[in-house]
């Protein structure tokens, strides 16, 4: 008959081990199941325990990326994160979690916003702050040390929407066959961000109409299209899934390749001031400047009027000055 070995025992290949979590592995001196095998395992059992080892940034990472509140995040928010929790276990990987302090984030934070940007800074300590939230609910911390911390001051540079010339002079270097062309249609006709314009299918089109499903709000829109985007339609090669592919291929366009092709354009005509994402701005300034929150938020999809002033403020305020001008002559 086989004999039990205690607990914290286990046989691997023949040989006798003390095998306990957070433990040493340990080899039995003596294999044999005898008074001196027994002595030897009771001095090991009643020694001190380590100490747990500490948990380790990169071990936080891997698990906040496979938990429900990272996979439960829109695709494009899942993007930025991991770009970021990417450079934080690149640098910081091996650090223990419980050793980060209040002041190594404001070091992190200030050394970001010299040698990136001041946003690139912020948005690091928005992540790493839900991290080490997370790090609170799975109890391996018991405070955050990025709670709290301010974001860094700066002078955020407003998008300029592109003026009526400058939407003529694009229209003009490019015919409407031209992929170029095709993808300015898109997003100007639509209003949306580039990633859900790069996204969008054959098989969302219904009649007049194109359909969105905004990567970072959810929202489903149904939006009319204008009779350029439709001639870009017509002559636009069907060799993909998506409306927009890469040159010669099936695969969809990348975000660097359409904005590459953006600039090329925007060098051509005089329009380096005007970048891709403002195009979104055109849109609702457009819309702003003589309509309602509703219908600018019918189009660009926004949720909020704060985003809507922020969008459309200025467009209708210039709107407004100038019937204020009209009014005093």
């Amino acid at each position: 008959m086989k004999k039990e070995t205690p607990k914290y025992v286990v046989s691997l290949k023949g040989v006798l081990y003390f095998k306990r979590r957070g433990w040493p592995t340990r080899r039995f001196q003596n294999q044999d199941l005898t008074p001196a095998f027994y002595a030897e395992y009771t001095r090991i059992l009643n020694g001190v325990a380590p100490e747990p080892k500490a948990f380790m940034v990169k071990g936080l990472i891997t698990s906040y990326l496979k938990s429900q509140k990272f996979i439960g995040l829109k695709p494009r928010t899942k993007t930025d994160y991991q770009k970021y929790l990417s450079r934080l276990e690149t640098n910081a990987g091996d650090v223990a979690v419980e050793s980060i302090e209040r002041k190594h984030v404001i070091a992190w934070r200030d050394q970001l916003a010299q040698s990136q940007t001041p946003h690139y800074a912020n948005y690091f300590v928005r992540v790493l702050r839900i991290l080490m939230e997370y790090g609170i609910d799975v109890g391996e911390i018991k405070r955050n040390p990025a709670k709290g911390v301010g974001e860094v001051k700066y002078q955020k540079q407003i998008r300029k929407p592109w003026p009526k010339d400058m939407i003529q002079a694009a229209r003009s270097a490019r015919p409407h066959g031209d992929r170029t062309r095709l993808l300015f249609e898109m997003l100007y006709c639509t209003g949306q961000r580039v990633g859900d314009v790069l996204s969008a299918e054959w098989g969302h089109i219904r009649g007049d109409s194109i359909e969105v499903n905004q990567n970072k709000t959810g929202a489903p829109l149904v939006l009319p299209m204008t009779d350029d985007l439709k001639e870009c339609l017509k002559l636009a090669d069907r060799s993909g899934t998506t409306i927009l592919t890469a040159y010669r291929k099936t695969s969809p366009w990348s975000y660097r390749g359409a904005a590459d092709a953006m600039m090329k354009l925007r060098k051509e005509i005089g329009a380096e001031a005007h970048d891709i994402h403002a195009i979104r701005h055109t849109v609702a300034s457009e819309i702003g400047a003589a309509g309602s929150d509703d219908e600018v938020m019918a189009v660009t999809g926004h949720t909020t009027t704060a985003m809507v002033r922020h969008y459309a403020g200025r467009a209708r305020q210039e709107a407004r000055a100038k019937d204020a001008q009209k009014k005093r002559e």
